[in-house]
């Protein structure tokens, strides 16, 4: 006589169940209704690598930590599941105001975004702005004022403090990202990087071109904070946000952003 499978199944399931919510300190009642939830509750996420918060398809740490943040939020606060394509930044925002994807992390929030992004709660840290140099060119950046006249390599798309863009007044060339950047700083096309701090500390430190380039001691703390945004042309923007902000909540009281920064970066 066949042995039944159904028990079976469901044991391996409360097992998984059960070892999400030892290494996320998050109750498994949630997750279980996200496992469940019908295909119909598919959101697409459109993102650019930007690691370690976005990390390459198929990279061996995983998606990276904004990526593995939104699928644990969406799933605990709606039931939600992701599908995530990678493209150049410019085109997520395109993909996004054209009502073609659902979401994204790490938007800013701006005036002109607002008219067709919805914003969730703060995650994470606030951003951060690193700058660097090659190591010949004795160039120094120990305040904004070091950056006037200089030439920038600069994300397409990427929108700056006002203090910050007030201080940028010499030319600057776009990359469709932030590793495009680094290579155009390493081969002598421009004379300063601006980006995310973090993004690209983790870049210089692990790709060859990293040797040639040099981290300035000064990073600008923005204080704005750091937020996913889904399209206001899907017509349940608000439940998505909604469900975003209850996930967001949870894994905050359960410090699940430590938990990512501890596998992703070591710390």
């Amino acid at each position: 006589m066949a042995r039944p499978v159904t028990p079976i199944l469901s044991s391996f399931a409360c097992c998984r169940r059960a070892v999400w919510a030892t290494a996320t300190g998050v109750a498994m009642g949630p997750l279980a209704d996200a496992l469940a939830a019908p295909a119909g509750r598919e959101l697409l996420m459109v993102t650019a690598a930007l690691e370690p918060f976005v990390l390459p398809p198929q990279h061996p740490l995983g998606e990276g930590m904004d990526i593995d943040l939104a699928r644990e939020a969406l799933a605990l606060g709606g039931g939600y599941r992701l599908r995530v394509e990678h493209v150049p930044w410019r085109r997520v925002l395109a993909l996004l105001k054209a009502g073609q994807a659902d979401l994204s992390t790490g938007v800013h929030d701006t005036p002109e975004r607002r008219e067709y992004l919805a914003f969730s709660q703060r995650y994470g840290e606030s951003v951060r702005y690193g700058f660097y140099t090659r190591r010949d060119s004795g160039v120094l950046v120990r305040r904004l004022a070091d950056l006037q006249g200089r030439r920038l390599g600069l994300m397409a798309g990427a929108v700056f403090p006002d203090a910050l863009q007030a201080a940028m007044t010499g030319p600057a060339d776009r990359a469709v990202d932030l590793h495009s950047q680094l290579r155009m700083l390493a081969a002598g096309r421009v004379e300063v990087v601006v980006g995310n701090e973090l993004p690209a500390r983790w870049l210089v430190q692990h790709q060859p071109y990293g040797a040639q380039l040099q981290r300035q001691p000064f990073v600008f703390d923005s204080g704005l904070p750091t937020q996913m945004a889904v399209a206001r042309q899907r017509p349940d923007f608000p439940a998505v946000v909604q469900a975003l902000n209850r996930g967001l909540a949870q894994l905050a009281k359960a410090k699940r952003w430590e938990a990512l920064q501890a596998r992703y970066l070591g710390a």
